[in-house]
């Protein structure tokens, strides 16, 4: 393998290359660096539309790349959403030459809740597995779990739902091998959001906001706030409410999202 390739930025550019989409912009490189950091338990907050799924769902792709004897469990508030997260991340397999190596075999599962790639040894778990929070987490094994918004409006409305969800998503750690990673993607959904309550356990959260935070919210965000973010203000303080990653939001465009989402919806999504 190319030693270039070990570095995710590198294999994301070459992702997006493939889906003829524009070069990574670089928040969302930031983001692609933060995922192949050396952090166990990590939380990646960034504001809707960054395409924080679709950075995930490759360097997943990258993860098997490396070593195709992991196990990978990806879980979503629905179990739709989760299908869709592997379904993704199966057609990049299928579909780029680079990782033709990787497509399993006929006498391995291939379907889009559960597939092997083709190096990967007889385990009882699949290469990649995606599931619904709702669903039988117990007894699934896994190097690393991805929590792609696991937090919705529907299964957080009241406390009662939240307390529930924080501790369906302690089954995380029975399930994680030895020396495994959690991550978790997610945009708050309310104030008492859970992963608010993720630093408590032990989570490094990280956060991108669509616009430069002003001094309050600079207060509130502490050092969850992406160092990158945080040094561009540093050099330049004249960019506080301008976006932060324009090649995705413009001003305009966010301008126009928060009238339409309110002030503290927008707060929250963005």
């Amino acid at each position: 393998m190319d030693n270039r390739l070990k570095n995710f930025k590198n294999f994301l550019f070459l992702c997006w290359k493939h889906l003829n989409l524009p070069e990574p912009t670089p928040i969302q490189y930031d983001i692609a660096d933060y995922l192949q950091s050396k952090e166990k338990r990590l939380v990646i907050e960034a504001f809707r539309g960054v395409g924080k799924s679709w950075i995930t769902s490759a360097f997943v792709v990258h993860q098997l790349l490396l070593n195709p004897q992991r196990n990978i469990l990806v879980v979503s508030a629905s179990k739709s959403r989760a299908d869709d997260f592997s379904t993704f991340t199966q057609r990049l397999i299928g579909e780029m030459p680079l990782l033709s190596h990787l497509i399993p075999r006929d006498n391995q599962r291939h379907s889009k809740i559960s597939f092997d790639v083709a190096p990967a040894t007889a385990s009882h778990a699949p290469s990649v597995k995606s599931m619904g929070i709702t669903g039988q987490l117990t007894g699934s094994r896994a190097d690393l779990i991805i929590a792609d918004d696991v937090e919705s409006a529907n299964n957080s409305q009241t406390q009662l739902m939240r307390d529930r969800l924080g501790e369906t998503v302690k089954e995380f750690d029975a399930i994680l091998k030895p020396n495994g990673r959690i991550i978790y993607l997610g945009t708050p959904q309310n104030q008492e959001s859970l992963y608010n309550q993720l630093p408590d356990r032990g989570y490094k959260v990280r956060i991108w906001p669509a616009r430069y935070p002003n001094e309050d919210q600079l207060v509130s965000l502490g050092d969850k706030l992406a160092p990158k973010v945080k040094r561009e203000l540093e050099n330049d303080p004249e960019l506080v409410g301008k976006s932060t990653d324009p090649a995705r939001f413009n001003d305009y465009d966010l301008a126009e999202r928060e009238a339409s989402y309110g002030r503290s919806g927008f707060a929250l999504q963005f």
